[in-house]
């Protein structure tokens, strides 16, 4: 009817980046059922950039810090403020728990995906993320069938230097090397050190990427390999797509980057432990190389001609003209 207010809907993915990219889809699919409506996106603060830049929604805001009580206070004046009728819970993690508290038992009507699967339960890459069947059926949503695809990022700001790989210090052919955050599940770092020599000799600069968490394994990495480009905890996930985009190749083992990475087009090597072969991501131009006990078995020299098999090292007229 004209003049009637247009619904304000809340949507709230404040987990993981990995987390982040798979709900790509669903975000673009409840976006087409209410097109109309206000949409406004709860995430993590580190996720904040990344997720401005599609349009999908018309704001976003980080989560507080809820153990500081004004900070808590203002964020639930704001909340309540902005008159949501729904609410779309795509976390389900004790974030969304306690902003479902903060709204109270008289608050919007609430939809939540359900949890992911336990720990050891896991058997595939969707085990990983919640499932939103039932979240969309009750809300008339189209339950999306595609693969997560963050072409808008590279899209929104791709005229910016610091989206550049030039702005890092990178030029010519490179590789992105993303070790995870868990150790027990991280190939070593000696081992990306040797791949980082061997990619220097062959005419490809090797780039380190991932959390400020990062900074020590960083440091061990650069004393192997002294060519390489540390760019732990100096990217944000925007900066990360476009180096991903240009980038000839990654290797990585359990970093939540992987996901970005393939959301862009990026192809490589992933190193997992046997059992974990299910958790790449599907789909795409991904080759996993399984270790029986240590994640040390995997030899550099072998993980380098996988990358060479699938055809990801440039050729050296490719390197003359970069």
């Amino acid at each position: 009817m004209f003049g009637q207010r247009k619904e304000q809907i809340l949507v709230i993915k404040a987990d993981t980046l990995a987390g982040f990219v798979a709900a790509e889809p669903l975000f673009e699919a409840i976006r087409e059922r209410f097109p109309r409506a206000g949409l406004s996106l709860l995430t993590t603060g580190d996720l904040q950039r990344l997720a401005r830049a599609s349009s999908y929604f018309d704001q976003v805001a980080a989560t507080p810090d809820f153990a500081n009580p004004v900070e808590k206070k203002a964020f639930v004046a704001q909340l309540k403020a902005a008159k949501f009728s729904r609410v779309f819970d795509l976390s389900a993690n004790e974030t969304a728990r306690k902003v479902s508290s903060a709204l109270g038992p008289f608050g919007p009507k609430w939809f939540s995906v359900a949890p992911p699967a336990q720990r050891g339960r896991k058997k595939k890459m969707a085990d990983l993320f919640p499932d939103p069947a039932k979240l969309c059926a009750a809300n008339g949503i189209d339950t999306p069938g595609r693969l997560p695809n963050l072409q808008w990022a590279l899209d929104a700001r791709k005229d910016s230097a610091n989206m550049q790989p030039s702005w890092f210090g990178i030029s010519g052919a490179f590789g992105l090397f993303a070790p995870g955050a868990d150790e027990k599940r991280r190939w070593p770092a000696e081992s990306y050190g040797q791949l980082a020599r061997i990619a220097t000799d062959a005419g490809v600069m090797p780039v380190l990427i991932g959390g400020k968490e990062l900074h020590e394994f960083g440091d061990i990495v650069s004393e192997v390999a002294p060519s390489i480009v540390d760019l732990t905890g100096k990217t944000d996930h925007l900066q990360l797509t476009a180096l991903a985009r240009d980038a000839a190749f990654f290797v990585s083992d359990a970093a939540d980057e992987v996901n970005l990475a393939v959301s862009v087009g990026g192809a490589g090597v992933l190193i997992k432990k046997a059992g974990e072969e299910g958790l790449a991501p599907v789909g795409r131009h991904v080759m996993t190389v399984t270790v029986k006990r240590s994640m040390g078995e995997a030899a550099a020299p072998f993980v380098w001609q996988s990358l060479n098999n699938m055809g990801l090292i440039p050729a050296s007229e490719e390197l003359a003209r970069a």
